[in-house]
């Protein structure tokens, strides 16, 4: 297993500054997942830590070793992408002992290793296939086994879920990370999908513009966002702008047009600061007598029924709208006025931009 540290990493191209400052360490066997929006540098970073691109500064380290200055071959990497690049003249015994041969891998080595990477993905039998005659789903084991079966330091994947349908693409996001724990190699992961990172990973780092603006567990990022741009990226919520009135030890309250809210917070404002106050659609209260002690009052302007969870849009007394999730089963109606209640506990304050 190989710890990756990635520091002041920079990638620009010509004026544009794809990668800005990125500091990274990704520990022996953990999973650690690159999420952002398409242009935010995390397929960069990626290709930076491969040796595809060259950085315009910063170092990348592999077990403490610089190495920006060695190519692709040479840094013991597992490559899988999207499009899964499988030798299309090859079969599946063929393509994944390529790697091994490539190597100076004797034939009978190589064939173990080959039947031994089959096994774990589970595509013994599927020797003799072509890469045309198998499914997306087996084409990405392939490519996955392809990647393992050099054993490498590192495993790097490249939004490699993108071309599967939903429910192919949701049985192998439990497959990759079992496999992953099974295997215990360190990898690093890129995707714009929420819920593919959140899954996977144990740590998400979440990326805008080039610059990494929170890196945290599945709830961490979910629950304590730490800037907008990552409470607006990850799930939906409701931003409350206002002032900081005051507050201390990780708690504040918030002066904003519909009154003022308490959160909580990582960081600590001064007095006087604008902010915001995020806080997610299933922690609101919705209170059937809008004067019930700690209740704002509103007025549910529609409902729409999502399956298991109802979804309310309330419009409060200062005019702004506030997105509710709660259990299907809810029976508050359409044009009710009803108590919304914030619970202090469930509400987080949030950065413009990182700091």
């Amino acid at each position: 297993m190989t710890q990756l540290r990635i520091a002041g990493l920079e990638k620009r191209f010509g004026e544009v500054a794809a990668v800005r400052g990125v500091d990274l360490e990704v520990a022996e066997g953990e999973l650690v997942s690159l999420l952002g929006p398409s242009g935010c540098g995390k397929t960069t970073t990626l290709r930076c830590v491969a040796g595809f691109e060259q950085p315009s500064g910063g170092r990348i380290a592999f077990d403490g070793t610089d190495v920006v200055p060695l190519p692709p071959e040479k840094r013991d990497i597992g490559m899988v992408f999207q499009n899964y690049a499988l030798f299309p003249h090859m079969t599946v015994r063929e393509n994944l002992g390529f790697g091994p041969e490539m190597r100076g891998i004797g034939a009978a080595a190589r064939a173990k290793k080959v039947a031994d990477v089959l096994a774990m993905v589970q595509l013994v039998g599927y020797e003799e296939r072509y890469p045309r005659q198998l499914s997306g789903g087996q084409q990405q084991r392939v490519a996955l086994a392809r990647a393992l079966v050099i054993e490498p330091k590192l495993l790097l994947l490249d939004e490699p879920l993108a071309n599967l349908d939903a429910k192919l693409r949701d049985e192998m996001r439990f497959f990759i990370r079992s496999l992953q724990r099974r295997v215990g190699i360190t990898t690093l992961y890129v995707t714009h999908d929420q819920a593919e990172a959140m899954v996977m990973s144990d740590r998400i780092v979440v990326m805008f513009e080039g610059r990494i603006h929170q890196i945290g567990s599945a709830e961490d990022v979910y629950d304590r966002p730490a800037t907008r741009a990552v409470s607006n990226f990850i799930g939906q919520s409701n931003l409350l702008d206002g002032r900081v009135a005051g507050g201390g030890n990780g708690r504040w309250r918030i002066d904003t047009a519909m009154g003022p809210v308490s959160c909580g917070s990582g960081f600590a404002p001064a007095v006087g600061d604008r902010a915001s106050a995020m806080i997610r659609p299933e922690a609101i209260e919705l209170h059937a007598n809008k004067t019930d002690a700690g209740c704002f009052p509103g007025r549910i302007e529609s409902r729409y029924f999502l399956g298991n969870l109802a979804e309310f849009r309330v419009r409060m007394s200062d005019g702004s709208l506030l997105i509710v999730q709660q259990p299907a089963h809810a029976a508050h109606a359409v044009g009710a006025e009803i108590g919304v209640r914030l619970p202090a506990e469930r509400a987080w304050l949030v950065r413009e931009d990182v700091a």
